[in-house]
């Protein structure tokens, strides 16, 4: 029988001669373990199952058998030697043969596929072990890895294969010179995969990086990737990713004792979560303390969640390690049980100059019971040269600690835009204490945690200390705000008034996780004001569909925040959709970060209008992340709108002082009321320019065509050029082409070929020019130029509004020092009196009104007129203190004889208590007429002190409902001379004046504390305020007030 031998890609066949034709016998190239030629027609090949020998007609068939083989052999490994295979070779053969092979491995290696021949490499490993060729795994290679350069294979883009096609594909690494890393997080991987993992590990060269997290490896496989790199002495691995695998103790010394070897020096090394004991991590730190190569290689260390590990004395072969000269610029031993105070013994002597990254929560700060702080932690911190990143969440750090700390940090000149996490320390006062003491001294802090610290009695003086830190940009406060209402209400109008004082320097702010509820509408209403922010987190607050609302109308104004973060807060389709509606008026918020578990919960209720809202939103944060002038022009009407407020209310002010001053007839008061009246004139004539000013600059500004002209004909031009260029290329190409084969190229074919592609090629680079300078640049030059031209206008308008306010400042100042100069030029002219009856004042829901001290202040959007949680504790106290009132009152009427009884009235700002009609929540009627009246605080002032003067009666008429009079603190003059209001109020009994606390705009009774300068030690703002007497746990009922009432009407007709 003759045979005949077919040689394929990967596999040779041998087959009969005669139809039909069978296979008897196939081989694979990989099979070959020798080539042997014993003459000039006969050659013999050895595979481990058997040799096959074929003969040949002619000495070139045996060559090109020879040739195909090494080929497809070099293919499959381009690190190999295929010739080398060639044993046994005749003489005349032997020169012709070897430099055959050394061509062929040449060509390969200068040309090899895409990825280093990995196709060809896994196919061939298809064809051997008999399994079926994945063409998605050779796709994706081929085109997703090779065209964006990836040398990192993933092994999650394959794990919805079977775990034999992961493995081959796995194998087929081992003889690739392309990829550098390998890649898995939280996928197990079965035996099969690991057992090509460790073959890969024996063999490959290039091969630096080893990441395998979270993938179920147990205790052998750390034991044979040991015995792998152990075999393999030339192993290129310099980084090892096992977190999350349960490698244990044993796992850990088998690595340790072969890392050691690793040529280059390892440089990243994570063993996170790994179940390692003392035992392990001593292994491990005796390893590194006594190699030297490890001081100069490595610069990322993990070993962080293996709790127990650094306790016993084991430890000192890790602090041996970092005491001494290293180049570790991250390192995490975060929950291992380090003692922080041996710790920073070891990192202030060899970790100062390179350590950007330090991670050490949940960790105690001492292991002995006599905690004696010593110096190291100051001295590491002021000798650090490239910190950014300092972790200490949950270490319970003591005072004296963090007092070092801050100390070490503010005599450090060299760094800057620190990260310091101190949340979860349990820091209390005494932390808060030297938090306000040191704080404004560390400039090197960027960004400081100190959220859920128990610093609830502290909050208010610890947030205007750390507000005014100038080099802080970020501050998060979650989780400290579990205190009573009203000293809730006291710290988030601390907040408010801080972040919209326009030299805070904090840009990102994050209260999240403080279930603030309805307290949150404080700050969104601060939001929608001046505020300076550019990042908000406040996420689990459950500020509930309300607080949505409330945000949507504060972003309706705000101009400066760029990221929002609100998530975990009860928001429901109807939330989503007033933010959504808010965002087509606001155009500088660009990030905000999905709420997922918000949009989850309101997707199973109603999906329709979830799905609305959420793509409206994201169609609005699209647009803003490219350039558009509304922005600007959005910040333009709004500084506009509050300049004008501002210059109207000192006008007003002004007016009324030239009121009180114009009966003077000396000379020089009269010029003086003269340039006054000049100056209120050019006011008045202001407000009217600033907006024509801004209706003459859009009007002026010129239409952008005249760009688009430019760019066009510039676009015209350069495709002119470049058509000349093509042409003048192709007749380069035409001449040299002649030069070679002359015949070929003067056909009329070739060269229309060539001149149907120039004048293609030049039309496809008109349109190219077209769509890049006229479309998408002229865009972007147009907008830009006109936001330039509108800062031209702002610039205008802003130093108009500044040398107007001055102007108005001063006549105010010389017409108040008038006064003062002039008491008789002080008293008010006659003006009718302004009485509001119990129809403008409802006694269920009426809190005296809480004016700003200045005009001057900054604009604080009013908060949402609902009853909150954090006005319920108010109006039980107001309950409360009312019965006892009642119950003094009617005993001092029994004493008192034939004394009569003091009408109920509204109290003034001097009366010490609060009447039984009034509440700590101001009514609707009662905050809409303050928002109209907020200019008009001097008339009213006006109006009462005539009331005073003229020794209006108190007592109101028989025959018509109780008039009330807006209360008026009097001038010293006037109320040392017995007049004005406190002056008659004194007449009667149990009614002296008082100078207590000024009752606030429904939340509080004690003035804001002025914001503290840089560096001063601050007292606790809420600690003075006096405590409701709580002698009863219910509401008084409505019959013993019934009865009281009753009781003294009928004293008061006796």
């Amino acid at each position: 029988m003759f045979l005949s031998q077919v040689l394929s890609l990967w596999r040779g066949y041998v087959v009969t001669n005669k139809q039909p034709l069978k296979v008897e016998s196939t081989f694979s190239y990989l099979e070959i373990s020798s080539i042997n030629i014993h003459s000039l027609t006969q050659i013999e090949l050895e595979t481990d199952r058997q040799s096959l020998s074929f003969s040949v007609l002619h000495d070139e068939d045996l060559v090109a058998m020879i040739s195909h083989m090494t080929a497809s052999l070099k293919r499959i490994f381009p690190d190999s030697s295929p010739g080398k295979l060639l044993k046994t070779v005749p003489q005349d053969l032997q020169e012709r043969l070897l430099t055959l092979t050394a061509v062929i491995e040449e060509q390969l290696n200068s040309q090899p596929g895409p990825c280093g021949g990995f196709s060809d490499t896994y196919a061939a490993l298809c064809d051997w072990n008999e399994m079926p060729f994945r063409e998605e795994i050779q796709w994706d290679v081929d085109n997703i890895y090779y065209i964006h350069n990836w040398r990192r294979f993933n092994l999650l883009d394959f794990s919805h294969l079977e775990s034999k096609d992961l493995a081959l594909a796995v194998a087929a690494l081992s003889f690739n010179q392309w990829f550098t890393k390998i890649f898995c997080k939280e996928f197990k991987l079965s035996a099969d995969i690991q057992q090509q993992l460790t073959f890969l590990m024996s063999k490959s060269s290039s091969l630096e990086e080893l990441l395998l997290e979270d993938c179920g490896l147990k205790v052998d496989f750390a034991v044979k990737m040991a015995a792998a790199l152990q075999e393999h002495t030339s192993s290129a691995l310099k980084a090892i990713n096992l977190s999350g695998n349960s490698i244990e103790d044993k796992g850990v010394i088998a690595l340790s004792h072969e890392i050691k070897h690793l040529n280059e020096g390892l440089r990243f090394l994570s063993l996170s979560r790994v179940s390692m004991s003392a035992k392990g991590l001593g292994c491990l730190g005796q390893v590194m303390s006594s190699c030297q190569q490890f001081s100069t290689s490595l610069t990322h260390l993990n070993l962080s969640c293996n709790p127990g590990s650094l306790v016993t004395e084991d430890a000192t072969f890790l602090f041996k390690f970092l005491s001494g000269t290293n180049s570790l610029s991250h390192l995490d031993l975060s929950d291992t049980s380090c003692p922080l105070d041996t710790l920073f013994v070891s990192l202030s002597a060899g970790c100062c100059y390179k350590l950007t990254h330090l991670n050490l929560a949940r960790n105690p700060f001492s292991h002995r019971k006599v905690r004696e702080v010593t110096r190291s932690i100051q001295e590491f911190f002021s000798q650090s040269c490239e910190l950014r990143y300092v972790g200490l969440s949950a270490t319970k750090l003591p005072p004296q600690a963090l007092r070092l700390l801050l100390q070490g940090l503010a005599t450090n000149t060299r760094l800057f835009g620190l990260e310091l996490d101190l949340s979860s320390c349990e820091l209390c006062s005494a932390g808060a204490q030297v938090i306000q003491e040191h704080i404004s001294e560390a400039k090197a802090i960027r960004s400081l945690d100190i959220s859920d610290n128990s610093f609830e009695n502290d909050m208010v003086t610890l947030v205007l200390s750390v507000g005014r830190c100038q080099s802080l940009h970020h501050l998060a406060l979650g989780r400290n705000f579990a205190m009573k209402s009203r000293a809730l209400t006291d710290l988030l109008h601390r907040i408010a008034q801080l972040i919209q004082d326009e030299e805070c320097p904090l840009q990102s702010l994050s209260v999240s996780d403080s279930k603030l509820k309805t307290g949150m509408h404080i700050l969104l209403s601060a939001l929608g004001g001046h505020a300076t922010l550019t990042e908000l987190d406040i996420s689990g607050n459950n500020i509930g569909d309300t607080g949505a609302k409330m945000l949507a109308k504060a972003l309706m104004t705000n101009t400066m925040l760029r990221s929002l973060t609100w998530d975990r807060n009860n928001v429901t389709a109807r939330g989503f959709q007033d933010v959504a509606d808010a965002l087509e008026r606001n155009f500088t918020l660009q990030k905000m970060s999905p709420p997922l578990a918000d949009i989850t919960q309101s997707y199973r209720s109603n999906p329709e209008q979830t799905k609305e809202a959420l793509s409206k939103i994201q169609q609005c944060l699209s647009r803003n992340n490219m350039r558009n002038p509304g922005s600007v022009e959005l910040q333009q009407v709004f500084r506009s709108q509050q300049s004008e407020k501002m210059i109207q209310g000192m006008c007003r002010q002004l007016e009324d002082t030239l009121q009180r001053v114009s009966h003077c007839n000396t000379q020089a008061v009269q010029n003086d009321i003269m340039a006054a009246h000049e100056v209120l004139q050019n006011a008045r004539e202001s407000l009217k320019l600033l907006p024509s000013l801004c209706d003459e600059s859009r009007k002026c500004s010129p239409d952008g065509d005249w760009v688009m002209d430019i760019l066009s004909d510039a676009a015209l031009v350069l495709t002119q050029e470049i058509k000349k260029d093509f042409q003048e290329l192709g007749q380069d190409l035409v001449g040299y082409a002649e030069t070679v084969c002359p015949k070929v190229v003067q056909r009329s074919s070739v060269c229309k070929s060539l001149s149907e592609c120039i004048s293609k090629r030049s039309k496809q680079a008109g349109i190219f020019l077209r769509s890049t300078l006229v479309e998408t640049a002229g865009q972007i030059i147009s907008t830009r130029l006109s936001e330039l031209r509108q800062t031209l206008t702002v610039t205008l308008v802003e130093s108009m509004i500044e040398q107007i306010l001055q102007d108005l400042t001063e006549a105010q100042d010389k017409m108040d020092s008038l006064i003062s100069e002039n008491p008789s030029s002080g008293q008010r002219i006659n003006i009718p009196e302004l009485r509001l009856t119990d129809s403008d004042f409802p006694t269920d829901d009426y809190s005296p009104a809480f004016w700003r001290s200045s005009l001057l202040s900054k604009s604080l959007r009013p908060a949402a007129s609902i009853k909150s949680l954090l006005d319920a504790d108010c109006e039980q106290h107001t309950r409360e203190r009312r019965t006892e009132r009642e119950r003094g009152g009617a005993a001092r009427e029994d004493d008192g004889g034939g004394r009569c009884a003091l009408p109920q009235l509204p109290l003034s700002a001097s009366s010490p208590s609060l009447s039984p009609s009034t509440s700590l929540s101001p009514s609707p009627q009662l905050q809409r007429r303050r928002r109209l009246m907020e200019g008009e605080v001097a008339s009213a002032d006006t109006a009462e002190a005539v009331s005073g003067d003229s020794g209006a009666s108190l007592s109101p008429p028989p025959s018509r409902p109780p008039i009330y009079s807006i209360p008026y603190k009097a001038p010293k003059q006037e109320t040392a001379d017995g007049g004005g209001l406190n002056g008659q109020q004194a007449r009667f009994p149990g009614c002296s004046p008082s100078t207590g606390p000024h009752p606030g705009s429904g939340f509080s009774v004690s003035p804001m504390e002025p914001l503290p300068s840089q560096g001063q030690t601050l007292r606790h703002y809420t600690a003075s305020r006096p405590r409701p007497r709580r002698t009863h746990t219910q509401p008084p009922t409505s019959r013993p007030q019934v009865r009281s009432q009753a009781s003294a009407h009928q004293k008061h007709t006796n």
